[in-house]
């Protein structure tokens, strides 16, 4: 395995760059060193005492693990967190059409590769979670699916008719135009001995009347293989009225929290950027319109759609309906770490920046702020991507360059005859001569000396318009370069961004078989803090 670090890419915040390569700069914004065995040891052995909920939480994720058709694979895992000294290595993702991008699928192995480490190296008992992020309600960011067609990207597109894609994400239910989506995936996907087991479990995944919740969850565990992660999602009536503390603490003191996120952010912007913006409040309401942000106002509340509230009438909601209540994304961690004994959260690069905000948040909330561990960040380098990389000695953090500006520079440095040294060396052989016969034209004749300038430039444009055509002809003759690169382009960073962030990991079980996410498994390395080139 090859690693890159994470400084030599632009694609990283200085903030992710100094949490995982100078974790010192960043230790007071967190609670531990996520490479350190004691730090995450310590903080296990806290969560894991101070839980008084677990049976009732695990009778609710029981009840979902049946409605997702995964009962009998996660009684295991669920036995695992009834046990009073067990704890959770969490980490979650918005629900991305046919299981989102590579990223998400790397989110849950590190975290199966975490607790298996607690097993082992601690004795102590360690269960993943993938947290359902399907209270999301912007159906455009999930939409789409990404492919290698060739040399080019394919997008895959659910586009519903339904009026009511502004509600949580989970709780769409499929309409029939995801067979559109279906068998255009069918036709993009490269015909191999394991397309047609790819498009079963697709199509049964995303049958119309299923919702988006449920197919995640089919597609998700097919990848990994029953029983290896728990699936959770917190948009559950029975795990909300678990959270009514924590929601009501914060209708009864938002400015708190609120000045607890203004005050931790102005101390992380004096080196860093800050991720997350303070908000009148972190609760959204679930309606008929869809999931709504509650706003502070001079009479208590107001829904962002007009709905009026007194602080008694939103009490007594959340008493009555606490499953109408929704977290933002400040409040979503702490609801988390108030249902699960989070040890560890597994994070993404903008995760981790937004985590640095919020530690005292999680003392306002009286919770254990658990160990903040990056996911592994990884790219997929093919044999025949290999190849290209060496034929140009071309490493592939260069790949952030836009396709132009690299097809350019990779023409220049591998031209046999530096065109551009040649012309100007030759050129300054025109200023000479010219120099050289301007003090003989001026004894003949001075009122000639602005015809010799005149001459030069003439001769000069002249000359540059030959460079600039010898320039082209040799650019011309480049199409096999020009394709290699745009390949490679498209394989490394498609729509210039990391392969990690857009491509399906469908495109790889296409290719490699529907084991390929056990054998990243086998592969990614838990040391998550540079990129990890893999070869499929």
């Amino acid at each position: 395995m090859k690693r890159i670090p994470f400084s030599t890419f632009s694609t990283f915040s200085a903030l992710f760059k100094d949490y995982t390569e100078q974790f010192e700069k960043l230790a007071p914004f967190f609670a531990g060193d996520f490479r350190s065995d004691a730090d995450l040891k310590a903080v296990a052995e806290k969560v894991a005492s101070n839980h008084p909920t677990r049976s009732v939480l695990v009778e609710a994720i029981a009840a979902q693990s049946v409605a997702f058709g995964i009962g009998d694979s996660s009684k295991r895992l669920l036995d695992k967190l009834q046990d009073p000294k067990s704890v959770a290595i969490v980490t979650g993702q918005q629900l991305g059409l046919f299981g989102g991008p590579l990223y998400t699928l790397y989110k849950i192995i590190t975290a199966i590769q975490l607790a298996d480490k607690y097993e082992r190296a601690f004795g102590i008992v360690a269960v993943p979670v993938f947290w359902l992020e399907g209270e999301d309600h912007d159906f455009d960011e999930i939409a789409a699916a990404h492919f290698l067609a060739g040399d080019d990207v394919s997008s895959v597109r659910y586009e519903p008719s339904a009026s009511n894609v502004k509600t949580a994400i989970g709780r769409l239910v499929i309409q029939p135009e995801m067979a559109l989506a279906l068998d255009a995936l069918e036709e993009t996907l490269q015909p191999t001995d394991f397309r047609s087991d790819i498009m079963h479990l697709v199509r049964t995944a995303y049958a119309p009347g299923r919702t988006m919740l449920q197919a995640f969850v089919t597609v998700m565990n097919a990848f990994l293989g029953d029983g290896r992660v728990l699936f959770v999602s917190p948009d559950d009536p029975a795990l909300k009225a678990l959270c009514g503390d924590l929601f009501q603490r914060e209708i009864d003191d938002y400015k708190t929290s609120s000045r607890c996120l203004e005050e931790s952010s102005a101390l992380l912007a004096a080196s860093y950027h800050v991720q997350v913006q303070t908000k009148p409040t972190n609760i959204f309401l679930h309606s008929d319109g869809g999931r709504v942000a509650l706003d502070a106002s001079a009479d208590g509340f107001a829904t962002r759609d007009g709905r009026s509230l007194t602080r008694e009438a939103l009490t007594n909601l959340l008493a009555e309906q606490p499953g109408l209540f929704s977290p933002n994304v400040v409040l979503r961690p702490l609801m988390q770490d108030t249902l699960l004994p989070t040890a560890v959260y597994v994070a993404g690069p903008g995760e981790v920046a937004y985590f640095a905000q919020f530690k005292s948040l999680y003392q306002w909330a009286g919770l254990q702020m658990p160990i903040i561990y990056p996911r592994a960040s990884a790219t997929l380098l093919e044999k025949r991507i290999d190849k290209i990389l060496e034929r140009y000695s071309l490493p592939i953090p260069s790949f952030e360059t836009p396709f132009d500006r690299l097809f350019g520079q990779v023409v220049i440095d591998n031209m046999e005859v530096d065109v551009e040294a040649a012309f100007k060396k030759s050129g300054s052989f025109l200023h000479q001569a010219i120099n050289e016969i301007k003090p003989i034209v001026e004894q003949v004749d001075k009122s000639l000396a602005k015809s010799t300038d005149a001459t030069r430039s003439d001769l000069l444009k002249e000359w540059n318009r030959l460079k600039d055509r010898v320039l082209k002809a040799e650019r011309a003759g480049q199409d096999v370069v020009k394709g290699q690169i745009y390949r490679a382009s498209s394989n490394l960073f498609p729509f210039e961004i990391p392969q990690e962030r857009a491509l399906s990991p469908l495109y790889f079980l296409n290719k490699y078989g529907l084991n390929f996410g056990q054998s990243l498994i086998n592969t990614l390395d838990l040391d998550t803090t540079s990129h990890q080139v893999i070869e499929p």
